[in-house]
């Protein structure tokens, strides 16, 4: 039989196509655990965001963008769990999209991704500076949200100078535009400011912090005293004898007086006066002169001069106080250019003066307690107010009618009180029981709680004055008054002379209307209780319509009670 012969290499090639052809194992894997999952990473950076995945051979991993990186990059075979962490925060204003690739020996998977856009509220400064006047500002902002936005402080309280504008609370063009209060200081004030705002889920987001500087007003100088101890009359009475009130501003300067502006100012006050009730009904009893002061500055802190030195507690650095005080001679001095005050010391010492300060500053203080040359109480009174917020707000007239129109004119008392200030001493209800005994002040407030004995039990007994007002309150006995926690009672639960707000009561109506009419008919004049009741519900204090303040939602702050001068009032003419 003939062989036959393969050449060596023949041979070779038969055993390696046969080894070829046989079955090689099982194929590679490289599967997603969860292929129809959305992945998303967070918006913050170093979110994390998991990718599980199933490799039968070493692999590793990439992605196509910077501000995400897979971690680990690379490792064996298995069940594998990649974290894709978050390099930056996504605070473009939209979601962002990415690519990671897992490659294995031949095999490659892609995984898209996106990462969610983070919530972006930013002002485009950290700090701003707004000139002193009164009006609006402007801030520039970023956001992805919808609003509206808030405004706050970052440190907890939001200054009263500072405040949205009601009509662009919601998002408009990226502008929120803030109203700001005129400057009342002789130094630049600034606020430490956030916005805030809502996501989709309800949660704040806040922007960074910003700061808010106000410069100081401008102060003037006075250049001419030509101006100056002018009298005009204001009103005169068309009933009764006449009451004397004078009215003087204090931080005037000379162009204020040549303008016009120092009358309107004064004007403006005495119209204040005599928009409460009783004040309103018997305004034709009174004299009302308005003398000018030209100051020779249009400030109040140091280094600074004004017609009746007139130092104020919140312009110089005293926190939470309302306090003032001023010159009480000069006062007296520039009262006294009124002819009739100065030709009858009788008049003079039942004038009551009101000096009107040249700020918009939130403050307001009452003295009384001035004597004769034989140590007698008069009822002489000095008021300072300043125009607060401006001579047409509301807070402006309702300081001016709880100092000079509760305190000044009729010696009421304040009806407010402070816990921390605990029980009155009885050296001060003693004193003010005297009062009440010899000079028919402080009739608001009394010191005994019984219905039968309180002063004010005759209204509490006549059915005329049961049920509640036109405001909501109801005449009773409340504890609180005097600034004092306890020891003291006053006629209703709020009133001018606690909040500023809601008229006069009962008891402090009667009060004024006695001195009124005193005043206006001298001793000839008797109190009857019948007439009072019905001249008073013929003219109760009603809500006021239209009022505006700046204030007001602001909450009514500390109150300084009146201040007891104990001096002598000078007769200087």
């Amino acid at each position: 039989m003939k062989k036959i012969l393969f050449p060596l290499w023949a041979i070779l090639c038969l055993v390696l196509w046969t080894g070829c052809s046989e079955d090689d194992g099982p194929d590679p894997i490289l599967a997603l655990s969860q292929p129809s999952a959305e992945y998303v990473l967070g918006s913050a950076q170093n979110d994390v965001l998991p990718i599980n995945f199933t490799s039968t051979s070493d692999w590793q991993a990439s992605v196509n963008v910077n501000w995400a990186v897979p971690s680990p990059q690379r490792g064996t075979g298995g069940e594998v769990s990649l974290r894709l962490l978050a390099a930056a925060d996504n605070d473009t204003g939209s979601e962002r999209a990415g690519v990671l690739t897992i490659t294995a020996g031949d095999q490659t998977l892609t995984v898209d991704f996106t990462q969610a856009v983070r919530p972006v509220l930013a002002t485009d400064a950290t700090s701003y500076q707004a000139p002193a006047e009164e009006g609006i500002f402007s801030i520039a902002y970023q956001t992805n949200l919808d609003g509206p936005f808030t405004l706050s402080s970052t440190t907890g309280e939001m200054p009263d100078w500072v405040e949205v504008a009601p009509e662009t609370r919601a998002l408009r063009d990226g502008t929120l535009i803030l109203q700001l209060a005129a400057n009342p200081y002789d130094a630049s004030r600034t606020a430490g400011l956030v916005l805030q705002g809502t996501d989709e889920d309800g949660e704040t987001i806040t922007s960074a912090p910003f700061t808010l500087t106000q410069t100081a007003r401008s102060v003037g100088t006075s250049q001419s005293m030509a101006g100056d101890k002018q009298v005009i009359k204001l009103q005169s009475h068309a009933a009764g004898n006449g009451i004397p009130m004078v009215i003087m501003g204090d931080g005037f300067l000379d162009t204020d007086i040549s303008s016009g502006r120092y009358e309107e100012v004064m004007r403006q006050a005495m119209e204040n006066f005599f928009t409460e009730q009783p004040y309103r009904a018997l305004r034709d009893y009174f004299d009302v002169w308005m003398v000018t002061a030209v100051s020779r500055n249009n400030a109040f802190t140091s280094g600074y001069s004004t017609a009746f030195s007139s130092q104020v507690d919140a312009l110089n650095g005293v926190e939470n106080s309302t306090l003032i005080g001023g010159n009480d001679v000069a006062v007296m001095t520039y009262a006294q250019m009124v002819p009739e005050l100065a030709n009858t010391p009788a008049l003079m010492n039942e004038a009551l003066c009101i000096v009107v300060l040249n700020s918009t500053v939130y403050a307001g203080t009452c003295w009384f307690g001035y004597t004769d040359s034989q140590g007698e109480m008069l009822e002489f009174a000095i008021c300072y107010c300043p125009t607060i917020n401006g001579i047409d707000d509301d807070m402006f007239r309702r300081v001016l009618c709880h100092e000079a129109g509760g305190h000044g004119f009729s010696k009421l008392m304040d009806e407010y009180s402070y816990q921390e200030q605990g029980a009155m001493p009885e050296s001060e209800i003693q004193t003010h029981r005297i009062w009440q005994q010899n000079l028919g002040w402080a009739m608001n407030v009394d010191f005994v709680s019984d219905p039968r004995t309180v002063l004010w039990s005759h209204f509490l007994q006549d059915p005329r004055y049961q049920g509640t007002d036109a405001f909501g309150e109801t005449l009773s006995i409340y504890q609180g008054a005097c600034t004092y926690w306890t020891g003291a009672y006053r006629p209703t639960n709020d009133s001018m002379m606690r909040n500023n707000q809601h008229g006069f009561n009962a008891p402090s109506r009667e009060s004024i209307y006695k001195r009124i009419m005193k005043l206006a008919y001298g001793d000839a004049w008797t109190y009857d209780y019948e007439e009072f009741v019905a001249f008073d519900l013929a003219h109760l204090p009603q809500p006021s319509t239209g009022a505006q303040t700046k204030a007001a939602d602001e909450g009514i702050r500390k109150g300084t009670p009146p201040q007891f001068a104990g001096t002598p009032l000078k007769y200087v003419r």
